[in-house]
């Protein structure tokens, strides 16, 4: 059995569970907020039997994309000790951080 972890942007949320949900799979929702841009994201905590990893994983590509954002950068240049603000940045973020844990023992009440 393994545990799925999958850290998703909340715009990939309701799509990403309906296609979840009609297939089978029990889902836990977890809110979070992102460390860099701090946007809400959110952990989906899925517990499958082995042979069910790759079919959550195409569900998860399909529907988690990433997508271009424009930050803003620090007003102060920590470097140079100069402040002021500076042109906007573009980064990339979305997507899904995916992670695969074995399970030991999964106990139901």
């Amino acid at each position: 059995m393994k545990m799925i972890v999958a850290i998703i942007q909340q715009e990939d949320m309701r799509e990403l569970l309906d296609h979840l949900i009609s297939k089978g799979f029990k889902v836990t929702k977890l809110k979070s907020i992102g460390g860099f841009l701090e946007v809400s994201n959110i952990v989906l905590l899925i517990a499958i039997e082995s042979e069910k990893v790759e079919d959550v994983l195409s569900i998860i590509h399909e529907h988690a994309h990433s997508r271009e954002r424009y930050v803003e950068t620090l007003p102060f240049n920590l470097i140079e000790g100069i402040s002021g603000f500076s042109s906007p940045v573009k980064v990339t973020v979305g997507g899904a951080q995916v992670f695969i844990i074995d399970i030991e023992r999964y106990v139901k009440y």
